[in-house]
């Protein structure tokens, strides 16, 4: 038995999780949240682990830890939002090796983890395709994207090695595809001062904020929101559920996820109706005229609604499995 320490710093909170790995199987023993602004440095961050899940870090074969932000080689790693940088090249022996991986990194490989398996399939056949890019896709105060690609050869009945492949196309330009929704673009450049809006500006909290008050004049911030016209069929609701659908719509067509999507983030899992409402699935597989094959390409795709807050510690105990089951040579064994 292999026992790994999990972590996923975000802007706010930080999880922690105690894992323990038996015969290619992770489970979770502990978990535990701290705030991030409690974590000045590495050594601040290995006290709180062994504090709070009450084993001592030295006993880990594995520790592996995501952050929402810039990382370099897997050692080093930076809060995009929060004045934290982590640097873990000291502290790797023979026996023990530390991570840092990105957040998003964590959610795709939580995707083939024990509670990305058990995610719930929103839209889609339910039989996920075991060989097949799978990508991960998340709203939150940021927008999330990343893939999942199988390393292993077509002639294995089933992959259990897995690379995660970041991306930042949660910055790039964001479809706007009629007037009102033009209008509601320029709105967003004029009082932003930004040349064009993205899609990190745009399906966010601070986005979801600003549909809001475009639509109805209200200022509000965006849990009020979402918890007062999320959880209902309201015109933010509907506006809002119809441009979330549009990413993952071209995130599904840019990747070829034939092994499915994951929707992971904050707001899909504290409002489900977001993801579960007729407008999202009405935009969701809006193909044009004489685009039908690409429509049945997109319902053939699994996808699936990350409820756990924890996803991200999953993702993480997963990486650190693959790489405890690689460093052992018991991988696919």
């Amino acid at each position: 038995m292999a026992l790994i320490i999990a972590a996923d710093i975000g802007g706010t909170n930080c999880r922690l999780g105690l894992f323990r790995l038996a015969k290619s199987r992770v489970t979770m023993d502990r978990v535990a949240w701290v705030e991030t602004g409690s974590i000045a440095a590495i050594d601040n961050l290995l006290a709180a682990m062994e504090k709070e899940l009450g084993t001592s870090v030295d006993k880990a074969d594995a520790v592996c830890i995501a952050i929402a932000g810039p990382v370099d080689e897997c050692v080093r790693g930076r809060l995009s939002n929060a004045d934290l940088e982590l640097d873990v090249s000291q502290l790797n022996t023979k026996n023990k090796r530390f991570f840092i991986i990105n957040d998003f990194m964590a959610q795709a490989y939580a995707a083939v983890s024990g509670e990305g398996e058990k995610a719930r399939v929103v839209y889609g056949p339910k039989n996920t395709e075991i060989y097949g890019v799978r990508a991960v896709i998340g709203a939150g105060t940021g927008l999330g994207q990343a893939i999942l690609v199988p390393l292993d050869g077509r002639d294995r009945v089933k992959t259990t090695n897995w690379m995660a492949v970041a991306s930042e196309n949660g910055h790039a330009a964001f479809p706007f595809v009629n007037g009102a929704e033009n209008d509601f673009h320029t709105f967003m450049r004029i009082r932003r001062k930004i040349p064009y809006a993205t899609g990190d500006e745009t399906v966010t909290g601070s986005g979801l904020a600003m549909l809001h008050e475009y639509l109805t004049g209200e200022k509000l911030s965006p849990p009020q929101v979402g918890a007062q016209y999320l959880s209902k069929d309201s015109r933010t609701l509907r506006w809002y559920s119809r441009l979330y659908a549009r990413v993952c719509r071209n995130w599904m067509l840019s990747t070829m996820c034939v092994g499915g999507l994951w929707i992971a983030g904050g707001i899909a899992a504290q409002n489900p109706l977001v993801i579960s409402c007729g407008h999202f699935q009405d935009e969701l597989y809006n193909a044009p005229h004489g685009s039908a094959h690409w429509g049945d390409l997109l319902r053939g795709i699994p996808v699936h609604l990350m409820e756990d807050t924890n996803s991200g510690l999953w993702g993480a105990a997963r990486f650190g499995q693959q790489e405890v089951e690689r460093r052992e040579g018991t991988m696919d064994q």
